[in-house]
């Protein structure tokens, strides 16, 4: 091979480098953010701050935001299911958000409800599937979310000083990809979440215009959602694409938040006879709505 050829050949395997080089940066790109834009609006804002941190410190603690609004959601939707049914769960699950419930008691609440209900219906049993096995037995997802991640959670929480960066990394990176993995077993975080912003009536059904709340932003969608179902305007509901909205209740809402004067998800902190009080992970910001106004 002569000189020339030498460097024609150089010159193409540098720039097929680069090439390559310029795929895995775009890709590195575009799959988390398509994979945030197929996850439900809580959980994908949880994920995207901690993608966004650079310090280990920051990375953990945006770690255990995420885990924990998992675990929220997972919790929301059980609730709500026994609480539409009223079954004999449903005075255990308002007596819990009396005050406002840990972490713990939550984790808590979520198990008694997949333990003892008998009749397991969409969204529900989706849920289910994620914690627990054919046999009952539960998922890697259930051991680690409802006992370890709380234990973890619980004592860096706790924590009054400053921990240095090498205490965090290790941390980080021990809890990183068990996290990642519980997110990809939650099947359900990519069911559509809606919010209902007017109702109307077509051929005897039902034609509600919504605001999709997935990935991150929220946008209008431009075809109605036409069913049989009845739902309250203002309502926050999962949607199985077809003709099925289940309402998350107070337990998750989409609302104003006067403090960053932008709409967000919020989760219940407590429920009273009177008054919701909401929080949301965006911010941490907390609004309170009386019972009156929803």
């Amino acid at each position: 091979m002569d000189s020339e050829s030498e460097l024609l050949t150089t010159a193409v395997e540098s720039r097929l480098a680069a090439l390559e080089a310029a795929v895995s940066r775009l890709s590195s790109i575009v799959e988390p953010a398509f994979a945030v834009s197929n996850m439900a609006a809580p959980i994908a804002a949880a994920s995207l701050k901690e993608a966004s941190q650079h310090e280990f410190s920051g990375k953990f603690f945006a770690l255990l935001d995420l885990g924990e609004t998992l675990l929220k959601y997972s919790a929301a939707i059980a609730f709500a299911s026994v609480v539409q049914t009223r079954g004999s769960q449903a005075d255990g699950v308002i007596e819990l958000f009396r005050q406002p419930p840990t972490l713990g008691k939550i984790a808590g609440g979520l198990r008694e409800v997949l333990s003892q209900t008998t009749e397991i219906n969409w969204p529900l049993d989706m849920v289910n599937a994620t914690f627990r096995r054919p046999n009952k037995k539960p998922t890697p997802t259930a051991r680690y979310l409802l006992d370890e991640f709380i234990s973890i959670r619980n004592d860096e929480r706790g924590h009054g000083a400053h921990q240095p960066e090498g205490y965090y990394e290790g941390l980080y990176l021990k809890n990183y990809f068990i996290i990642q993995d519980c997110v990809i077993a939650s099947a359900f975080i990519q069911l559509p979440l809606v919010h209902v912003h007017s109702i109307d009536h077509r051929d005897g059904q039902y034609s509600y215009k919504v605001t999709l709340l997935m990935g991150s932003a929220a946008t209008r969608m431009a075809e109605p959602i036409v069913t049989t179902e009845k739902v309250q305007t203002g309502s926050t509901c999962l949607w199985d694409r077809g003709l099925r909205l289940f309402p998350l209740r107070e337990f998750v809402m989409y609302r104003y938040c006067s403090q960053c004067a932008t709409e967000h998800v919020f989760f219940a902190e407590q429920i009273t006879e009177d008054n919701v009080y909401l929080h949301s992970y965006i911010g941490n910001h907390r609004i309170v709505l009386s019972r009156a106004e929803q």
